[in-house]
């Protein structure tokens, strides 16, 4: 049979998608169709998916969303398409891989200016299908913690730092607590803007979490929750779970410089109710380039995580606006920077 790409969901059954994945051994909740959904129904995001049939069988899936920021015309700047966790391919097969790489390559609806494969583990034995498509290979890290540990051999893992911040929540009045509802995730938008943007990186728009509370489908794969003191929300950590590992997908805090160690505390304590869930591996998120930062990574190795080699693939599709772009996006993210420090407040 003739390997056929088509990028129409409503063409594909929903359950045979969720089958492919699910059967899959590198599966992973990023390329499920409710976040495919998710994704279709926020503002600023537009994804699309690319599936390949050999004849009347699926073998291979991948999701690219397309995102912007920012406004025009530096919108111009930051379109991309990002895939999370993909392609997903029958057997490694070489000619299926690159078939969906080339679909989405030539797919120029959204006019991103780069196009970028996030890989969940190295996979350098494709790396030459990757560089037959036109990508290139760029080193990047990821922290996994493994909870499949006895509570005491985690805990001596944690930093000397972590720790004695944790004992010192003991002392603190707080609650931990499940976020669910619109005013709640209003809430939880609030801290994660605020506290995203201080670091200068792109801020999800407020439409998500309202999708987020609605999407019945996606609710099992989800764990959200808010840190409060005195009443008041201080922290969140939005969690994707599928097949015994957990994702740090957004989190955030509004602590000052003085109890900005109580987030240890939150964290550790959804952690170890992730465990007590069978949750075998959290994945902490990038932890950068090797070489570069540093700080970041070491933050979230001492929670008692391991430093993995993950790598992306990027495409560039114009270089002119490519450069152009990196040049003004510093002066950009340096003015959000500013303005999210000084006038964001929850």
């Amino acid at each position: 049979m003739a390997l056929k790409v088509i990028s129409d969901s409503e063409l594909v059954d929903r359950k045979g998608w969720v089958d492919f994945v699910n059967n899959h051994p590198d599966g992973s909740i990023f390329q499920m169709p409710w976040m495919y959904d998710l994704h279709k129904l926020s503002r600023f995001q537009k994804p699309v998916v690319y599936f390949a049939f050999d004849g009347s069988k699926m073998v291979g899936v991948m999701m690219a969303v397309n995102y912007r920021n920012a406004v025009f015309p530096l919108s111009w700047f930051t379109r991309r398409q990002i895939v999370f966790g993909g392609p997903l391919v029958a057997d490694n097969d070489r000619g299926t891989l690159l078939a969906l790489l080339d679909a989405m390559v030539k797919n120029r609806t959204q006019k991103p200016v780069y196009s970028e494969i996030r890989n969940l583990r190295l996979g350098l034995s494709l790396k030459p299908v990757f560089e037959n498509a036109g990508f290139y290979y760029e080193s990047y890290l990821s922290v996994v913690i493994d909870m499949n540990r006895k509570s005491g051999e985690i805990w001596e893992s944690l930093s000397p730092e972590r720790r004695t911040n944790i004992k010192r929540l003991e002392n603190v009045l707080y609650t931990i607590r499940d976020m669910q509802g619109l005013k709640d995730m209003a809430d939880v938008w609030k801290i994660i803007r605020c506290s995203v943007g201080r670091k200068g990186r792109p801020v999800p728009h407020k439409s998500m979490f309202r999708v987020i509370e609605e999407l019945e489908m996606l609710k099992p794969y989800l764990k959200i929750k808010g840190f409060e003191l005195k009443g008041q929300l201080k922290a969140v950590a939005v969690f994707l779970k599928y097949r015994k590992k957990a994702f740090v997908w957004m989190e955030g805090h509004c602590f000052d410089h003085a109890s900005d160690w109580m987030y240890d505390g939150f964290l550790w304590g959804v952690m170890q109710e992730l465990g007590s869930e069978g949750v075998r591996y959290i994945n902490m998120g990038t932890g950068g380039r090797p070489g570069k930062d540093f700080f970041y990574r070491q933050y979230k190795k001492s929670y008692g995580g391991m430093i993995k080699e993950t790598g992306r693939y990027i495409y560039v599709h114009n270089w002119f606006l490519w450069n152009l772009g990196k040049f003004f996006y510093t002066w950009y993210k340096r003015i959000r920077i500013t303005f999210y420090r000084n006038y964001c407040s929850v």
